[in-house]
């Protein structure tokens, strides 16, 4: 208890914007539902207002567990580093949110969309204010706590405690082992949303969901074992909305 007690504006600080993440990522998903399953998922909890609730507090108390534990984790094995302006730090945020955000925009479209035609018109419609602060929030804070503070950090642990439990130090190795396989859970976790999406699943659009969801989460990665989680948020922040912004403004 000790590390969050010592990083308790950091752990506070999260925990709001995931609540906040939750709230916007409940609303976008219930203006995503058909509208028959939409009223019998509702019928369930008596009111719109309880599922929303509902939702936000299971967010949210899984945002307390996996930043708790992700924390504590993270300083055990020399991953936590408090969040301080550095100039390189910056500059690495600033390439790989551009790059990500052309990634997660004009080559979805462009690209995969020139194949896909179902990709290609999931872009006739705008985003809507609810969809951009879900990615934003959601994405850009609940999944590096989940993804990188929690699992890579876990992942890292348990290599550690197992085959360099004499090491002085962890090898860095072992993060890199572990952001690669946090990223392929990451990526596979999409599978189901990509086939509910498009309706079907084959070779390329395995290869879109793992590309999309697994390229820019290396490089999250390698911020945060560099830098610290704090960058890995605000890159991951930056990538949604650089993307979104294209998405608003030239698509």
């Amino acid at each position: 208890m000790k590390y969050i007690k010592e990083n308790w504006k950091f752990f506070a600080f999260t925990i709001l914007i995931c609540i906040i993440g939750g709230y916007f990522t409940t609303i976008y998903a219930l203006q995503s539902f058909d509208p028959s399953l939409l009223e019998e998922t509702i019928k369930q909890v008596s009111s719109k207002e309880l599922f929303i609730g509902l939702s936000v507090a299971q967010i949210s108390l899984y945002a307390v567990i996996f930043a708790g534990i992700g924390i504590i984790l993270s300083n055990k094995i020399g991953l936590w580093k408090k969040f301080e302006v550095n100039k390189k730090a910056i500059i690495w945020v600033i390439i790989i949110s551009i790059l990500a955000g052309l990634g997660l925009s004009i080559v979805d479209k462009y690209v995969f969309g020139s194949f896909i035609n179902p990709v290609l018109h999931s872009y006739d419609n705008k985003p809507t204010i609810e969809y951009i602060v879900s990615a934003l929030t959601y994405g850009g804070v609940f999944e590096e706590i989940l993804m990188r503070l929690f699992l890579m950090s876990l992942f890292s642990w348990i290599i550690a405690k197992i085959f360099y439990r004499k090491e002085k130090e962890i090898p860095t190795k072992v993060f890199v082992i572990s952001n690669i396989v946090t990223v392929l859970l990451f990526a596979a976790g999409h599978i189901p949303a990509t086939i509910q999406a498009f309706g079907y699943i084959d070779a390329l659009l395995l290869f879109r969901c793992f590309f999309m969801n697994g390229a820019f989460g290396i490089a999250f990665g390698w911020l945060y074992r560099k830098y610290g989680i704090g960058y890995s948020m605000v890159a991951h922040f930056g990538a949604h909305l650089i993307s979104k912004l294209i998405w608003l403004l030239f698509i």
